[in-house]
């Protein structure tokens, strides 16, 4: 396992002594980049809203971020036949970005997170990004390209709930009009018994762009363990994940669909939620259509689900109305019923769900 981590680290050395032989980019292709690389702050909502406006503070500095406000509704129907009721009201996400033009090739970026109830504030990114076109690189605390998570929902679909992956790696990438690879490696959380702490974790994704609206790809992560899901911390046989995805979208709607999962069986001992002695192999699923009813009015429909992933639906489906009275500002009333299996799904007390009726407003401010 750490042949691959000292190529791809070889290569990255090798690429970046290439930046005095690189063409400069014009001050046009730098601000689109540096442009693109901030609206990566919304990768769960990128075509949600209009961000990643980085306002520029002066020749080489850039700052943007999103506000979000939510008010949510629950009614969730227990195994035991009774039903409870919850609502709440929180600040789901704040988000500030700084970007940094050092060179023409080479950029840095830092993202600060607050989540109420979830997240402290923190640094949730760090990078020094490299433009060598058509290679690219990044080196830093990152969310690497497992799954894409493409959404039109206040909610995240169950696949970034499973997939979603931040660490601190070294990214090497290949970018050309049909396709973009990517190649990362990293020391991840999560380790095999006795086994001693070195960078040994790696993946790769691949992203082909045939014709405008049209996207298709997967990923491979080493081992699924390091995902944030933190399904488990140590274990006695690491298990690969892999992902695929496809959207196609056109002037006034479209579809996309993912699946990203386990390659096999966990062991038994490792990860047995049901308790069958068979081991779970995390599976999770999304699929939805969107529609651009006008300007400033979308209506988007889900269907997702899971298998063995211990926490999450088997079937969720529901729809969102996004309506932006503004410039920059979105206005979001979702719906989502969610079914269980059991020995899945629990409440906070551990009592096990059947299904769950929630109802979500948001207001997101993007500048």
């Amino acid at each position: 396992m750490k042949n691959p981590v000292i190529i791809l680290l070889t290569s990255v050395l090798l690429s970046l002594s290439l930046l005095s032989q690189a063409a400069a980019a014009t001050l046009e292709e730098r601000l689109a980049d540096l442009e693109r690389r901030q609206s990566e702050l919304y990768h769960t909502l990128a075509e949600k809203k209009a961000a990643g406006l980085a306002t520029a503070l002066g020749e080489r500095l850039t700052f943007s971020g999103l506000l979000e406000v939510e008010a949510t509704a629950a009614k969730m129907h227990l195994d035991d036949g009774r039903t409870q009721s919850s609502s709440d009201l929180v600040l789901a996400t704040t988000q500030l970005g700084l970007g940094m033009t050092f060179t023409d090739r080479v950029r840095g970026s830092i993202n600060f997170l607050y989540e109420e109830d979830t997240t402290d504030f923190e640094v949730d990114e760090a990078s020094v990004d490299f433009n060598l076109d058509p290679f690219f690189g990044r080196i830093g605390r990152i969310y690497l390209p497992f799954g894409v998570y493409h959404s039109h929902f206040i909610s995240d679909p169950l696949t970034l709930e499973l997939g979603e992956t931040r660490e601190t790696a070294t990214l090497l990438g290949y970018d050309r009009d049909l396709f973009s690879l990517s190649l990362f490696a990293f020391n991840g959380d999560s380790e095999r018994l006795e086994e001693e702490d070195h960078i040994r974790d790696w993946g790769a994704s691949l992203i082909f762009t045939p014709r405008d609206g049209i996207e298709f790809g997967g990923s491979y992560l080493a081992d699924l363990a390091d995902s944030d899901a933190a399904i488990v911390t140590t274990y006695e046989r690491r298990v690969p994940g892999w992902s695929a995805f496809v959207l196609a979208a056109g002037n006034r709607g479209g579809i996309l669909a993912e699946i990203l999962g386990a390659t096999r069986s966990f062991a038994a001992a490792d990860l047995d939620g049901d308790g069958n002695g068979m081991g779970d192999k995390p599976t999770a699923w999304n699929v939805e259509a969107f529609w651009t009813m006008r300007d400033d009015l979308q209506l988007a429909l889900r269907w997702e689900g899971s298998d063995e992933f211990l926490g999450q639906p088997r079937r969720q489906y529901g729809l969102d109305l996004s309506w932006s009275p503004w410039p920059n500002a979105t206005l979001s009333l979702e719906y989502l019923r969610a079914e269980f299996s059991r020995g899945f799904g629990f409440n906070e007390e551990g009592i096990g769900l059947d299904r769950r009726d929630q109802v979500t407003a948001q207001l997101a401010l993007a500048f």
